[in-house]
């Protein structure tokens, strides 16, 4: 269900939610590639995909009029790679929608007939997991940021943390150096970042070993 806002200037407004993993062999590839065959239309939809917009904002944005923006958002609501998420009204009373992206990733993709369930479903799971890994990574973030230092105050501190860690370790080697400098910066890291990091991490590391496996 969309909200009614006035004039809200810089509001935030969710798209929809999943992934769209589309075979190209599918019917819905035949709207899908009609709909973004103008370089325009993929210049809006990657707009919209930054920051939900009117058509006339998204107009702007792309730099074309908005006859032409609001043809391509039709084709590309049609397809379902839009959705109007919210309306708001202009100060003359006017009521404008607001249009986003109809889901969180766009997957198109060509494989063997027989392959194309299953690497269906790893796609829209590995995507799945990726996108949990970020709304994790930014909850980490929320809770121990409380005491991270700014981002000019942090890289300050990781200079003077990696300039220490070279200058006064006891090893003589260049490999322990480098060692104790890389573990100084990832201290200075915001946790968000490092947690998302070392999921994705950990993930390249399964995947690796169930490919070599199979």
């Amino acid at each position: 269900m969309t909200a009614n806002r006035l004039l809200p200037g810089s509001v935030s407004v969710d798209g929809g939610d999943g992934s769209e993993v589309v075979h190209i062999r599918e019917d819905a590839a035949d709207d899908v590639f009609d709909a973004l065959g103008s370089r325009t239309a993929r210049e809006i939809l990657s707009a919209l995909y930054e920051e939900p917009d009117t058509a006339s904002g998204v107009a702007d944005r792309v730099d074309t009029s908005l006859q032409n923006a609001s043809y391509h958002i039709e084709n590309l609501v049609e397809a379902d790679l839009l959705e109007v998420a919210d309306t708001w009204y202009s100060a003359q009373g006017r009521e404008m929608s607001v249009y986003a992206p109809a889901s969180d990733t766009l997957v198109l993709f060509a494989a063997d007939s027989g392959q194309s369930p299953s690497l269906r479903s790893r796609l829209a799971g590995l995507l799945g997991v990726l996108g949990a890994l970020g709304v994790v990574s930014v909850a980490v973030q929320r809770l121990l940021a409380g005491g991270t230092p700014r981002p000019g105050a942090r890289m300050r501190v990781a200079s003077e943390r990696v300039t220490q860690a070279a200058e006064n370790t006891t090893e003589p080697g260049v490999i322990d150096r480098i060692g104790h400098a890389v573990t100084a910066t990832l201290q200075t890291l915001p946790p968000g970042v490092v947690f998302f990091a070392g999921g994705v991490f950990v993930l390249a590391m399964v995947g690796a070993y169930a490919w070599y496996q199979s």
